[in-house]
């Protein structure tokens, strides 16, 4: 099982008859014939919960920070994530892209009438530069899907499924502290933290989950020797910014970024991005420190 945080710590873990009702949604969500269509169009695609989501990680890429070689799931995968809306879907997601690629895919989105929420860095001196575009698009399932793959395509992403890489870590000491991973991949591993209130995405009420990155997520890279890297996305209302970012500074994770995701979202929240490198269990706890600081909470993996 998961351990909790900390007596004053965000962490929930959900009872036998969550687990239960869980999966009767995620069930029901596989079953959405809204995700056939999509799933044609992109050749991949995954049903998590009530929601569908595509990942395109950035293989072709080789980014680095201070020498530290990252993989494209530390923080380079581009994805989208399609939420049901009436009889079609609600999509947001982001695109992972070189700077010359901006603008080809700016005005693409512009051609598909897909609307960019936010243009911006989440980290700082890695080669190459890195700019994540963040979108969203509305209508028929395979009209959305279309317009999103057309953007994708303007610029190097690669468009084909990869097959996924067995976990080759020990994640134990770090899921001590944060509780267990919710998923790992090569040598990287993350962690989800839901929202507690709820949430809204233009008006709709919308689950906080890492389906749509309407949670905040935390992700950890084996780089050899003893050393981890770290990132993540804290999702905050404006009144946790101050705190967790004091938290996070205080405990040597160095804040890369602070900005919006969506324009749209209700209430109306900002993400955090860091990036530090060192022991894996103590820039856990760094994470734990900020995580006190926010009304978020931990669901465990049913058999946990």
């Amino acid at each position: 099982m998961g351990c909790t945080l900390s007596a004053v710590a965000p962490i929930t873990l959900v009872p036998p008859a969550a687990h239960a009702q869980g999966s009767a949604q995620d069930l029901a969500g596989a079953r959405d014939p809204r995700w056939a269509p999509i799933r044609k169009v992109f050749g991949q695609g995954e049903a998590e919960g009530p929601y569908f989501r595509v990942n395109l990680p950035r293989s072709d890429l080789h980014v680095s920070i201070g020498g530290d070689a990252l993989d494209p799931d530390f923080e380079f995968t581009s994805y989208i994530g399609f939420m049901p809306a009436g009889r079609g879907v609600l999509a947001m997601g982001e695109s992972i892209l070189l700077e010359d690629e901006v603008p080809a895919v700016l005005a693409e989105a512009r051609r598909q009438h897909v609307d960019v929420t936010a243009v911006h860095n989440h980290l700082q001196r890695e080669r190459p530069r890195i700019i994540y575009v963040h979108v969203m698009a509305e209508g028929a399932p395979d009209d959305v899907a279309k317009r999103l793959r057309a953007l994708f395509a303007k610029s190097a992403t690669p468009l084909k499924p990869l097959k996924p890489e067995p976990s080759r870590a020990d994640w134990s000491a770090i899921d001590a502290v944060l509780g267990t991973h919710s998923e790992a991949e090569g040598s990287v591993a993350e962690y989800v933290f839901p929202r507690r209130e709820q949430l809204t995405v233009r008006g709709r009420p919308v689950e906080s989950s890492g389906a749509l990155e309407t949670a905040s997520e935390v992700v950890f890279q084996q780089l050899g020797g003893g050393r981890v890297a770290n990132t993540g996305e804290l999702y905050l209302l404006p009144s946790e910014v101050e705190s967790v970012v004091r938290a996070l500074s205080e405990h040597g994770l160095d804040v890369t970024a602070l900005h919006n995701h969506m324009l749209d979202d209700g209430p109306a929240h900002y993400w955090v991005h860091w990036y530090a490198t060192g022991n894996g269990p103590t820039l856990a706890r760094g994470v734990e420190a900020a995580l006190a600081q926010m009304n978020s909470a931990r669901i465990a993996a049913a058999g946990e």
